[in-house]
């Protein structure tokens, strides 16, 4: 568990930063890496997350010609530099001082390949014999939580959300990229991960401990040993299926595919009945701003949001039958 001095740690360099609180990058254009997934399996993802970016008054300058990050497979080929020469070109390339992406695997390939190219004078010599010129890999890189906390705050965000997911009880799952290796993401704390947290109770939603919430899905395993990834994934739902969580936040559209696509495969393996709701963090801050749940993508989702979705709904006519008796 994390202590008193962890969570100051935290909070001191993650999420009360100056940007965060209207400084100089508040309004700045950043660079966007999409990745492969949110442009074909994760699309709702990419969709939801410009969509907010756009209601908050924020410019995206997505990278030209970018490339695939390598992922997982890269890095176990011409002896781990793939893995580590795939994303430098797209860090090379980025035309910003800071650069967002939200897919969780590829900032971790990201960080990867910056933290491999400052250590190693052979990684960067080949790297420029590879691109021409001296390889350009420090701009800024951003996950998904860690932009939203630059760009906005939670008391900017109360202001435009006005409770408007109060009621909800919503379960923060990191995952494994997010914050491992710790020493490389330099994000948060990789055993007991809280930076969701501000921006989520920012909503009216209340977000309790999710002791899951940085436990492995299976991740990638679903190709080769399916019956692992349905275990792992099984275990993370039903925590948070009775612990009363009406949701499990994400960031990773892997961890997406494992938890939301194969619950209806876990619940005909194991004989369960399982029907939670697994939401992108962007999704859910749309819904506090106001969006549409189609227009943010909910709709695609194997699990349906239904009831969720009609929580919101009630606690919304409540407010306003409030509003309008006084």
């Amino acid at each position: 568990m994390t202590g008193a001095g962890d969570m100051a740690d935290i909070r001191d360099t993650t999420l009360e930063t100056p940007e965060a609180a209207g400084g100089p990058h508040a309004d700045k254009t950043y660079s966007y890496f999409p990745g492969c997934s949110l442009t074909s399996s994760a699309a709702e993802y990419d969709v939801s997350f410009r969509l907010v970016v756009e209601k908050l008054g924020i410019s995206l300058d997505e990278i030209e010609d970018w490339n695939c990050c390598g992922a997982s497979p890269a890095p176990h080929h011409w002896g781990g530099n793939l893995g580590v020469l795939l994303p430098a070109r797209n860090l090379h390339h980025a035309s910003r001082d800071a650069l967002v992406a939200p897919c969780v695997g590829c900032y971790n390939r990201l960080k990867n390949s910056q933290y491999e190219i400052a250590s190693s004078e052979e990684i960067r010599a080949q790297a420029e014999r590879l691109f021409g010129e001296p390889v350009r890999y420090e701009t800024e890189v951003l996950n998904l939580v860690e932009f939203f906390a630059r760009v906005t705050t939670p008391e900017k965000l109360a202001g435009m959300a006005q409770g408007r997911l109060a009621g909800l009880n919503l379960a923060t799952y990191y995952g494994c990229l997010m914050t491992r290796p710790a020493k490389i993401m330099n994000f948060d704390n990789a055993r007991d991960p809280v930076s969701m947290k501000p921006l989520l109770r920012a909503t009216g939603a209340d977000s309790g401990h999710f002791p899951f919430k940085s436990e492995c899905c299976g991740s990638y395993m679903g190709l080769a040993r399916k019956e692992i990834v349905l275990r792992a994934s099984r275990r993370i739902i039903e925590v948070a299926d009775d612990m009363g969580f009406d949701a499990i936040i994400t960031a990773c559209p892997l961890c997406h595919q494992n938890l939301d696509l194969r619950q209806g495969q876990i619940n005909s393996t194991f004989g369960t009945s399982l029907e939670m709701p697994v939401l992108y963090f962007s999704q859910v801050l749309g819904l506090a701003l106001g969006l549409d749940s189609d227009d943010l993508g909910i709709d695609t989702h194997m699990v349906s949001a239904r009831r969720l979705l009609e929580k919101i709904r009630r606690g919304a006519d409540a407010t306003e039958e409030k509003a309008r008796v006084s």
